[in-house]
């Protein structure tokens, strides 16, 4: 009896987890939710591309998500690669920007997701400028990894964590699901997330 318990409930899980392949499946509980948040107040949008200011280096990231608790607003900042001391000089679809594929069911199946910094309202927003808006398609993005930044300094230290991580080589999808040491974490394009 314990035995066909055990493989009925390991056939339940195999199937259970198991999604029709799509290559843009987006769960709901891993999409941007902004609900309770009245956005209209809010001094960044989605999409906005944000130039941001931290000792004398030019950071550029796209606004993706907000959130709200008792410190206040929390902006979802997907940032990219770049660094210098000019602001941005290149296209943003040339830009890559901090992301993972998280593991889905058995047959090697991904989802890309955005890692995003929170960056709290109170920070010094007069060092983040908006360059221009992108027309963001929500459906097509997936949270995978979400960092809090209190202030600039904070946002600057996930930055170069993000790099350092993005400079091993990223596990394959179907490779390795259930080790704990796999490389999830890895670039994508912008247009990935716009709508079309």
């Amino acid at each position: 009896m314990r035995k066909l318990l055990l493989i009925s409930i390991l056939t339940f899980l195999l199937t259970s987890c198991e999604n029709k392949k799509s290559d843009n499946f987006h769960p709901d509980i891993m999409k941007p939710n902004w609900d309770r948040i009245k956005t209209e107040k809010l001094k960044f949008k989605i999409g906005d591309v944000v130039s941001i200011f931290i000792d004398k280096q030019y950071y550029i990231g796209v606004v993706m998500d907000f959130n709200q608790d008792q410190a206040g607003i929390w902006y979802g900042i997907c940032l990219s690669d770049y660094r210098w001391i000019v602001p941005n000089q290149k296209d943003i679809s040339v830009l890559n920007f901090f992301a993972r594929k998280i593991p889905n069911g058995f047959k090697g199946n991904c989802i890309d997701s955005y890692d995003l910094t929170y960056l709290n309202e109170n920070s010094s927003t007069k060092n983040i400028r908006v360059v221009y808006n992108l027309k963001i398609d929500i459906n097509k993005i997936s949270i995978g990894a979400s960092s809090p930044a209190k202030d600039l300094k904070q946002l600057e230290a996930n930055y170069f964590n993000g790099i350092k991580v993005r400079h091993q080589k990223p596990t394959e999808c179907g490779e390795e699901i259930m080790n704990p040491k796999r490389v999830a974490e890895r670039y994508f394009k912008i247009d990935n997330a716009l709508k079309e």
